[in-house]
């Protein structure tokens, strides 16, 4: 009768003899890896560890079933790796560091590209808005209008004085300009556009001739000498009455009017009234005439000795 069998063995209750031939096995195994690929190739390594096995079994006599085998396999694979947490250490630190070494690059690119643009806008911000380059800011905004404004004046001037008082403010203007100093190019700006005002205005300077206003006025002072006074008002081309600003001779103030009176030699203030006194009508009207290039106006009335009266104080009150 054969004999029966003995009862499969539980892979809990392996000898030690048993375990060891397994490590045997799987020792050689892993020496006869040819390639890292078959060495991760875990079914592959089962199958031949299994075949090993039954071959070791079989030459000890020792008779075991397949159950058996691929339990005990199954159990030395299971505590074949084993992981526990290293303890804390610069080592352990300096290890994760390296590990995380591309993502860190990363941050740290970032960081110091926002840092490096931070600065450089905190720095530009700076320069901006800082007094001096608000200063270089507004000079240069003023002597490019300086530049326009003379460029202008010198293409419409008729008066060579003119020209060299131009020249005289673009010396000024450069200097200033070179010491920020804004202050003097407001103030030469100021002066270049009034000059061009005056430059542009062409108009005639009547003597009042309405016959139910008068036309002339006489002014005693404190010494009892008479002033002898022609009121006059500015037209355009067009006829458009024109104001004008005045120097107040007694007041020295400056004020825009549309009528002043000019001062006059008594023998001319005698020839106008007695012109307005023959009919009513004052037939010599025109005091002075204002070209366009010149600055000033030309005095046309004459005196008695046939040329133009020199102008002398003017009011703006009577």
């Amino acid at each position: 009768m054969p004999d029966t069998p003995p009862p499969a063995k539980k892979t809990s209750s392996l000898s030690l003899a048993e375990m060891m031939r397994i490590m045997d096995v799987a020792t050689e195994m892993r020496n006869q890896r040819e390639t890292v690929e078959k060495e991760f190739a875990v079914d592959e390594t089962k199958r031949l560890l299994r075949e090993k096995l039954l071959q070791t079994t079989a030459i000890t006599g020792e008779r075991v079933t397949d159950a058996e085998v691929d339990a005990a396999i199954e159990a030395y694979f299971s505590t074949l790796y084993t992981y526990h947490e290293p303890k804390g250490s610069l080592s352990l630190m300096l290890a994760h560091l390296y590990v995380r070494r591309g993502h860190l690059a990363i941050v740290a690119v970032l960081a110091v590209t926002l840092l490096v643009t931070g600065w450089l806008t905190m720095r530009i911000a700076t320069t901006k808005f800082s007094r001096t380059a608000r200063s270089i800011r507004k000079a240069t905004r003023i002597e490019s209008s300086i530049r326009s404004n003379l460029m202008r004046a010198r293409a419409i001037s008729k008066d060579s004085d003119v020209t060299e008082e131009l020249d005289r403010w673009e010396d000024q203007s450069k200097v200033a300009r070179e010491q920020l100093d804004t202050e003097t190019l407001e103030k030469v700006n100021n002066r270049l556009m009034e000059l061009l005002t005056q430059l542009s205005d062409a108009y005639e300077v009547r003597i009042l001739a309405d016959p139910d206003q008068r036309s002339g006025f006489t002014r005693y002072f404190k010494d009892e000498i008479p002033a002898y006074y022609l009121i006059v008002y500015a037209k355009n081309e067009k006829g458009e009455i024109i104001r004008r600003t005045i120097e107040n001779a007694e007041t020295h103030q400056s004020l825009t009017v549309d009528r002043w009176a000019e001062q006059v030699p008594k023998d001319v203030y005698d020839r106008i009234a007695d012109d307005k006194k023959s009919d009513g009508i004052l037939n010599e009207t025109l005091f002075a005439i204002k070209e366009p290039g010149k600055r000033d106006e030309e005095i046309r009335l004459k005196g008695s000795d046939e040329k133009p009266i020199s102008r002398m104080a003017e009011l703006t009150t009577w």
